[in-house]
């Protein structure tokens, strides 16, 4: 996205993106996600902390004109980047032979695809092979590792190794408990780097007990306050902040005043590097 966005979409993108990593599996129950925000800041998009965005439609790029060959220039090049581009690539195709369209890229647009965005992109996944589906996780995690901006939260979302139900039905397994050590601390880094997707996922996953770690009220008070001092930031003159106190006292109320100063000494940390990426003062 490479122009400001209202307040409401921003507050769909967020919602979007935790959707992604709290809407449990198929058998479980509904998500428990709800936040809000608005406002993009100056000097680096909200794209870059958020990476909430769609792959481009194949026509905007004719050449290469098939799947395989557009995997083959993302994946030669050996930038994460690249890799995570093409795990987009692939997810899409994945999503849209399930249901005819492109939800991510009729948000960013603002309407449904046309009769001939979909011919272009049916033309386009027609040619996915099992293997490239198989591939698809593999790009994602190469992205994660190297801290692409957005992959973290989506490589929570997927699961154990693009297997959701394995966090329930196998909770001891060495191999699970080592896909969650890595997703946590993949969100962690990015965390610490004010990736706000990031951010605004590890507040939520430690705000309850949960399948990849146990609630941590000062973590959780934490990523809190950086979000609120963020959107404090961003937001336009006289919109609500959805994470000022009135809403969250209750969780500020199980800290101790030790816990929560702790908690607000590391999140002016992380706000200091956002607002250093976004070009703000160091106060305020």
């Amino acid at each position: 996205m490479n122009i400001k966005l209202t307040g409401i979409a921003i507050a769909a993108a967020i919602a979007a993106v935790l959707a992604l990593a709290y809407w449990p599996a198929p058998d479980g129950g509904a998500p428990q996600a709800d936040v809000a925000a608005a406002g993009a800041p100056p000097g680096r998009s909200l794209e870059s902390y958020l990476h909430i965005d769609a792959s481009p439609l194949a026509a905007a790029a004719p050449v290469p004109v098939t799947l395989a060959q557009q995997l083959a220039r993302l994946t030669v090049s050996g930038k994460p980047e690249d890799a995570y581009a093409a795990f987009k690539l692939l997810d899409d195709c994945i999503v849209f032979q399930r249901e005819s369209r492109l939800p991510g890229l009729e948000f960013e647009l603002g309407r449904e695809m046309t009769v001939e965005e979909k011919a272009v992109q049916q033309h386009l996944c027609a040619g996915l092979t099992q293997r490239q589906s198989e591939d698809r996780l593999g790009y994602l995690a190469t992205a994660a590792q190297a801290g692409v901006p957005g992959a973290a939260t989506l490589f929570l979302s997927e699961g154990p190794f693009g297997d959701r139900s394995a966090l329930r039905n196998r909770p001891d397994d060495p191999l699970v408990q080592a896909w969650k050590r890595q997703a946590i601390a993949q969100l962690t880094a990015q965390a610490d780097e004010a990736e706000l997707s990031s951010v605004a996922t590890l507040m939520m996953v430690y705000l309850r007990d949960g399948e990849v770690v146990q609630k941590d009220a000062p973590q959780a008070y934490g990523y809190l306050l950086v979000l609120r001092q963020v959107y404090d930031d961003i937001l336009a003159p006289g919109v609500t902040n959805p994470y000022q106190d009135e809403y969250w006292h209750w969780l500020q109320a199980e800290l101790t005043p030790e816990q929560q100063a702790a908690a607000s000494a590391r999140a002016q940390a992380i706000v200091a590097k956002y607002r250093q990426h976004a070009g703000r003062p160091a106060h305020g």
